[in-house]
């Protein structure tokens, strides 16, 4: 739950800042990019000065959250202002958010941290850090009931896109009685859900589906693990102009697989670049602890990391990373 006391704390800086920069983690989903927006909404109800930063440009099919135009993605751009505020949303640490050697110059600037991310260290001067909340956007919800920001229709569509996208559209184990209630009084505000969706999971093209079909194909299971495996290689992305964030959405749908406990997916980001993506649906599992011990975070649910690496097929069809 939101803690009273630290909302106003957040209030008052938010008032008293002069020079404020929104960040979000790299490779940005619907919850950075609603939060992203819906606090960018509150700042400009408050006439406040602001930057918002993120080190990439959103999906195509997540644009309609935030206009990529107003987004800064190179990180020396920031050091061409003097931000007396940091606000951070939606990132595990200040790395993946692409703000360490920003904050190291200026180490007196307060900071922000909103989040719900269970490997979260509190780098805040102010940290709003809720564990059981489904979205980032779901506490932004209550910390702007607790300071009395009337929220419009659109700040209502990017707050619910947060939660219907990290509850992968209210079925994974983050989904709970508040996630429900909050975005059933989103809608009440306005919030368009079947717009949502379709931007989210609706609008697949043929050659999307043919991608997955590829990357399914290698699909493995480890019976004695209970793991099942499955790998994004370089020229799959090669082949398909918006591989990355075509691929993005497999780890969930991975999740549905009956008979294991956990999924991975290995996939190669660049010539020396793994990234994993873990889930679980097991309450018995924490993947946050299995990524976080490879150098990644996330939630108990599911979790990343990446890996200095190449993804090798091996001679009996399975992979292996060098």
């Amino acid at each position: 739950m939101v803690n009273i006391a630290d909302s106003q704390k957040i209030n008052n800086l938010v008032r008293g800042a002069a020079n404020i920069l929104l960040a979000t983690h790299q490779n940005p989903d619907a919850d950075a990019l609603g939060s992203l927006s819906a606090f960018c909404q509150w700042l400009e109800q408050n006439d406040k000065k602001y930057d918002a930063f993120c080190s990439n440009l959103p999906a195509s099919n997540l644009q309609f959250l935030f206009d990529s135009e107003k987004l800064i993605t190179d990180p020396a751009v920031l050091f061409e202002s003097r931000y007396d505020l940091i606000v951070v949303l939606d990132s595990g640490d200040l790395k993946r958010a692409g703000l360490v050697e920003l904050v190291d110059k200026y180490p007196d600037s307060q900071i922000i941290n909103i989040d719900h991310h269970a490997t979260n260290p509190n780098f805040g001067t102010v940290n709003l850090v809720d564990v059981y909340a489904a979205s980032t956007t779901e506490i932004l919800f209550r910390l702007f009931k607790a300071v009395n920001f009337s929220v419009s229709a659109k700040t209502a569509s990017a707050l619910l896109a947060g939660i219907v996208d990290d509850t992968y559209n209210f079925t994974n184990p983050n989904t709970s009685h508040d996630s429900l209630a909050i975005a059933s009084q989103l809608l009440l505000k306005g919030a368009k859900l079947s717009v949502i969706s379709d931007f989210l999971g609706k609008n697949k093209a043929l050659a999307d589906l043919q991608l997955w079909g590829r990357i399914l194909f290698r699909l493995r299971v480890n019976q004695e693990l209970g793991i099942a495996t499955t790998v994004v290689t370089l020229e799959d992305l090669a082949d398909a102009p918006q591989g990355l964030e075509v691929t993005e959405g497999i780890a969930n749908f991975l999740n549905n697989l009956s008979g294991v406990s956990a999924t991975l997916i290995l996939r190669q980001e660049d010539a020396e670049t793994i990234k994993g993506s873990f889930r679980t649906n097991s309450d018995l599992i924490d993947v946050a602890k299995l990524a976080t011990i490879l150098g990644g975070g996330g939630h108990r649910k599911a979790a990343g990391f990446k890996l200095k690496g190449k993804l090798v097929s091996t001679p009996t069809g399975g992979w292996q990373v060098i």
